[in-house]
């Protein structure tokens, strides 16, 4: 019986005052008819986005006493398994006597449970609780919640913050009647380059100081090393790191398991190809690394072209490896956006040619391709390289598809050719989601 121990963290919760927020976008349903598994990269803010939920139900005139969240990394609440919960279930209606609305269950770090999923999997079953599930990385990955919980979850992604976020926390808004004004635009590009220097961590993001930034970013790449992977998956921590620093120095350009495996080897160290597939799978499923395919029909073709990486966050990048530029920073910002939108992403390059047209993503509609985009450090139609926009041409006829995008730094106009029409944005007006 573990009654006494809930009894105290159940009182705690009953009595706590929620933080308050950054306004997050993440869109998490008040009334679902599946199980929410909140997944995503550690400390990018997902119990703080619970919290955020937690405050739109009680602002909706859901009773508080409708509503439990248990964090499972309490000290009271360790060692349990399945058969605890209905002791917890017991002092939750004891102590909070829910009525009969809808009654909320919020299962934080829900992993430390032993056979959780088979209660949680009947509860919902009882179509009493409507239930949201939250997890460490380094525990418990997205795909093990589907597997777990067979069919009846729903997965939604917390990134760190978008750079409409970022604003937020910086309370800076913006307003285009005066972005033409030059000391406005200098302030938010100012914050821009911040943003891609720093990334959007909540907790980098408020922090005043660069080296308490720097600090934090440090600690977060570590414990995604050591607990996310090594703790986790089992890997070699110093085959892991050289890995780990390659695939670093590579991101937003084209790599393979094959230009690792002869670095690796270069530099002394031996392992086979299926282990750094494994350790690339790792990355992936810890929310660290994103790799891209080539856009094509055929899967052979997919097989046999190197991916496009592309990591999590920008201030992790720019800590572990610093000689990034900011072509590549612009260019990965673009592509975790994408990702935190939903977007279905692949890259283009014309086949069989090593220098061939390149385009940095092929935005997908299902089968079709519905746009085709490019990435430049440009703030002047003279800045931009004419390759570029070639290799978008050469792309368009090839995929037939007539929206053509690039984003730029700060660079603002429309271009035709032969019939198709190109658009320049600036890329703090494409992050910001502004037409």
């Amino acid at each position: 019986m573990r009654e006494n121990d809930f009894s105290i963290a159940l009182a705690e919760w009953r009595h706590v005052r929620l933080p308050e927020l950054v306004e997050r976008e993440i869109e998490i349903p008040a009334e679902p008819a599946s199980i929410v598994s909140i997944v995503g990269p550690r400390q990018a803010g997902k119990t703080y986005r619970i919290f955020q939920l937690i405050k739109h139900l009680l602002s909706a005139g859901i009773p508080g006493e409708n509503i439990l969240y248990v964090n499972f990394e309490h000290e009271r609440l360790r060692n349990l398994d399945a058969n605890h919960l209905e002791d917890m279930l017991k002092v939750f209606y004891q102590l909070f006597s829910p009525g009969n609305a809808p009654i909320y269950l919020f299962l934080d770090e829900i992993q430390n449970v032993k056979d959780w999923d088979r209660w949680v999997r009947r509860v919902h079953d009882s179509g009493k609780y409507r239930i949201y599930l939250s997890g460490s990385s380094s525990k418990l990955s997205s795909r093990e919640i589907a597997t777990a919980l067979r069919g009846r979850s729903i997965d939604y992604r917390v990134f760190p913050f978008s750079f409409r976020e970022f604003l937020r926390a910086r309370n800076f808004s913006i307003d285009l009647a005066f972005m033409e004004y030059l000391e406005e635009r200098g302030k938010l590009l100012r914050l821009l380059e911040e943003y891609l220097m720093f990334g959007g961590y909540p907790k980098v993001v408020l922090a005043k100081d660069v080296e308490e930034k720097k600090k934090i970013l440090r600690s977060y790449y570590e414990a995604i090393f050591y607990r996310d992977l090594v703790e986790r998956c089992k890997l070699d921590a110093e085959l892991l790191d050289a890995f780990l620093r390659y695939a670093l120095s590579c991101f937003a350009n084209q790599t393979s398991i094959t230009r690792i495996h002869k670095h690796l080897k270069s530099i002394g160290l031996k392992c086979s190809k299926e282990t750094l597939i494994k350790f690339l799978r790792c990355a992936e499923q810890a929310y660290f690394l994103f790799p891209i395919e080539i856009f094509s029909y055929s899967i052979k073709a997919k097989n046999q072209y190197p991916r496009k990486l592309y990591v999590v966050d920008n201030g992790i990048v720019n800590t572990v490896y610093p000689e990034t530029g900011i072509g590549r920073s612009m260019e990965n910002a673009v592509a975790v956006e994408m990702l935190r939108r939903g977007m279905e992403i692949f890259y283009w390059k014309e086949y069989g040619k090593r220098e061939g047209a390149e385009v940095d993503f092929v935005v997908m509609d299902g089968v079709k391709v519905r746009e085709l985009v490019q990435v430049t450090y440009a703030s002047s139609r003279e800045e931009i390289n004419r390759r570029e926009l070639n290799a978008l041409f050469k792309a368009s006829s090839e995929l037939v598809c007539s929206n053509l995008l690039v984003i730029t730094w700060d660079y603002t106009d429309e271009l035709e050719h032969e019939g198709k029409k190109v658009r320049f944005i600036p890329l703090w007006k494409w992050l910001s989601n502004i037409p």
